[in-house]
């Protein structure tokens, strides 16, 4: 199995974690939750060391996968998100996502091969409501 899944799985049980806000999350109940996750989820009995949640801590909190989860340690030693409606499911669309949607859509929307009504249909209520939501910012 490649990692990358294994490293989701881990990713999306962190969140999982410290968006439960009735449990202080310490890096040894993180790393528990991730083998139970990657146990119930794989299989996988190994589990993970304490050194891998905190590199995927750091990973969430940077820019590399546009999480840029706001986790904060209290108390130094408690892990928790300092926006406490943040996910990284929630993770919205910047003006340039925006803005590359929309060039991807009149690109799109310009080939022959989409003579499917149904689909310029779909590209054209997509395109509407990028330029809604370009024009509303």
């Amino acid at each position: 199995m490649p990692a990358n899944k294994n490293a989701l799985i881990r990713y999306r049980t962190i969140d999982n974690c410290l968006r439960n806000k009735c449990k202080k999350w310490t890096l040894e109940d993180l790393v528990e939750a991730c083998c139970d996750a990657l146990y119930d989820m794989e299989g996988i009995k190994k589990g993970v060391c304490a050194r891998t949640i905190q590199m995927d801590i750091q990973i969430m909190r940077s820019d590399k996968l546009g999480y840029y989860a706001p986790i904060e340690v209290y108390d130094r030693i408690y892990y928790r998100y300092s926006d406490p409606d943040y996910s990284i499911t929630k993770n919205p669309l910047t003006m340039d996502d925006c803005e590359l949607l929309k060039r991807a859509i009149l690109l799109l929307g310009d080939s022959d091969k989409f003579d499917n009504d149904e689909i310029r249909n779909v590209l054209s209520k997509v395109q509407n409501r990028l330029s809604s939501i370009l024009n509303f910012v």
